[in-house]
């Protein structure tokens, strides 16, 4: 477990539970994602779990055995007597209990979220795979290379059998998935996203879709929202990334990460991200309007303005700009597509703070 430095023992505060992957151990984990740096900036909690030797050689938690994964039993009990445990001596709020974990621990994590829905806000799973994908030595190998194919309904299911007097809203789902994954097949995250958007009672379909997000040509983010539009489900895929972690190493506030062999730096932190999915910490965000007519006029778009920074702006090819893109705004005459709005913020120390994409709409685009 790890104490941040600013912790609140009065005030109730979240707690992160952190799910290592096979051949790792707490202390990698938790260097690899960088989460207690962002846990001392913000002073939040974060728990590590970590498998024995004895009971898993390659130190693997065992997502795939019905001993384990099937409510109140096995490992998954144990992971829970710890959230217990942390909510019973220190200041948790209930509400703000959140666990993401690589590979292994990605899927131990999709199964703490089936098994407790009602505890966790929300999790994020790298390199994970659906609740029940595997229970046995065929079905294991069979999802590793992305045969596992079923209907959303049924996803659902495997999950609404654990707790079948439950009618509470199912934690958030944010899925991270490399598309040069050799250990755990691609496929894997489309069933997870169809397991979770059926328990969530929303389409397979995003709402929407934002290609090269934050300017990172190799992310697509996927949402998928409900009818009150809360994001429910997010699905980031990745392109160029084998079965590891997305980084981006260095000594920046906004940085996070450390290089290793589950690792792939991509100029892109995934913890902090995820603790902007979570909710953890307040995202970045730029404000406009985010409905348009196509070739609407004068729009302008911003951000806080910090006097020792600069900005670069990125929009649409077919959107001319009216008034400067190297200040904290930025106005356009707008095209007739829809498209994404982006900006970099850089201090005087060459620090980048990017601000979340801003995906612009078109009313009666199509008409």
């Amino acid at each position: 477990m790890y104490a941040p430095s600013l912790a609140d023992t009065v005030k109730k505060t979240s707690l992160v539970v952190v799910l290592h992957g096979c051949l790792q151990c707490a202390g990698s984990a938790a260097a690899q994602t960088g989460w207690n740096k962002l846990a001392d900036q913000h002073g939040f909690y974060v728990l590590y779990p970590q498998q024995r030797i004895i009971n898993n050689p390659e130190k693997c938690f065992r997502w795939y055995r019905k001993r384990h994964i099937n409510k109140n039993r096995g490992e998954n009990a144990s992971i829970l007597k710890m959230i217990e445990y942390m909510k019973g001596n220190y200041a948790i709020d209930n509400s703000k209990v959140f666990i993401t974990g690589l590979s292994a621990g990605a899927a131990m994590s999709v199964v703490m979220m089936a098994d407790y829905p009602e505890v966790f806000n929300a999790g994020a799973i790298f390199a994970g795979a659906p609740y029940k994908v595997g229970t046995n030595i065929v079905t294991i190998d069979m999802a590793f290379m992305g045969w596992r194919i079923k209907k959303p309904e049924k996803w659902g299911n495997y999950v609404r059998k654990q707790n079948p007097d439950y009618t509470g809203v199912y934690p958030r789902m944010i899925i991270y998935q490399g598309n040069k994954d050799w250990i755990v097949n691609k496929r894997n995250g489309v069933e997870l996203m169809k397991q979770w958007t059926n328990l969530h009672h929303i389409s397979q379909y995003p709402s929407e879709i934002i290609p090269q997000y934050v300017n990172n040509t190799d992310i697509e983010r996927n949402v998928y929202r409900t009818p009150e539009k809360k994001e429910a489900v997010i699905f980031y895929k990745v392109n160029k990334l084998n079965h590891a972690l997305l980084i981006d190493p260095g000594t920046c506030k906004y940085q996070g990460g450390k290089k290793g062999f589950f690792t792939k730096d991509k100029n892109y932190n995934s913890t902090l991200f995820t603790a902007y999915d979570f909710g953890l910490i307040e995202t970045p965000v730029i404000t406009g309007k985010v409905s348009l007519l196509p070739q609407e006029q004068n729009v302008t778009y911003s951000v806080p303005l910090n006097d020792k920074c600069t900005y670069e702006w990125t929009y649409p090819t077919d959107c001319s700009v009216i008034k400067n893109d190297t200040g904290n705004s930025i106005t356009l005459n707008w095209g007739n597509r829809p498209g994404c709005i982006n900006v970099t913020e850089t201090d005087a120390s060459f620090c980048k703070k990017q601000y979340q994409t801003l995906f612009v709409n078109l009313i009666n685009a199509n008409k």
